[in-house]
């Protein structure tokens, strides 16, 4: 099943036109919200409901946004935690980060995928938010989640656990509502000022958004750009439909263009 990941890849590497590359890069997050999970333990297992791509390639997709840290290229399938700067071996991690898994087969390329929110196991709520999300897989190998004032024997063992192989394998079954609808939006907090190009295309993507214990950032933004994608009427019903809740906002947003 990882052959899929890999063809998506391919694919995306021989494709140079930006609007074609967005779509292979929402299907490759596609994949990842429906199909794979991340197994950091045989008892702890990520699900995504929420992620966000960091694609740079110098010579057809050069993003403004990505760290270009070396361990977001040539490591498929392993995992990347956020560091200060984008040295290799700096050793500091973001005390607000996040964690990629690394989906780049080569030197020519970055590609981390930021897993913003998932389920972990079979937990009765997800973990909403890439700090979060971050400081509760340190805390499964660690028993720490006060990531900024990691020991360095913690900070060894997150090495060990971004050296691991086979981190991203196929989700034969897992509690995710994959017949939900799939939203794309741009990135969270991500500024057009400091990144006019790239903060415009929409590289987020999110399942479950209806779900009232989601607290996924920026619930409205992301159904108006669903809305105004898909061509569909803003209505109290419709939004609700969507959303879960009737949105005065998002009907005036969409009304007045």
């Amino acid at each position: 099943m990882m052959d899929k990941i890999k063809e998506s890849l391919a694919n995306l590497l021989n494709i140079f036109v930006k609007e074609e590359q967005i779509k292979m890069l929402q299907e490759i997050n596609r994949l990842l919200l429906t199909e794979y999970m991340l197994e950091i333990s045989e008892n702890f297992r990520v699900y995504p409901i929420e992620v966000e791509t960091y694609y740079y390639n110098e010579k057809s997709f050069p993003d403004t946004c990505v760290h270009k840290n070396d361990l977001q290229k040539k490591r498929f399938g392993k995992l990347y935690f956020h560091r200060a700067s984008s040295m290799k071996e700096d050793s500091f991690l973001y005390d607000r980060g996040g964690f990629d898994v690394c989906l780049s087969d080569n030197d020519n390329y970055f590609l981390g995928i930021l897993i913003r929110s998932a389920w972990i196991n079979c937990e009765e709520k997800p973990i909403c938010g890439p700090g979060l999300l971050t400081r509760r897989v340190i805390k499964h190998i660690s028993q720490n989640d006060k990531i900024i004032n990691l020991t360095d024997d913690e900070k060894s063992l997150i090495r060990t656990l971004e050296d691991k192989d086979s981190i991203l394998v196929y989700a034969s079954d897992d509690k995710r509502k994959k017949d939900s609808p799939l939203f794309h939006s741009t990135r969270f907090g991500i500024s057009p000022d400091t990144h006019p190009e790239y903060a415009q295309y929409k590289l987020r993507s999110l399942i479950e958004l209806k779900e009232a214990n989601h607290p996924f950032k920026e619930k409205e933004k992301v159904v108006e750009s669903y809305m105004r994608d898909n061509n569909i009427l803003p209505t109290e019903k419709n939004t609700k439909q969507i959303l879960g809740y009737v949105s005065k906002s998002i009907i005036n947003k969409l009304q007045n263009g």
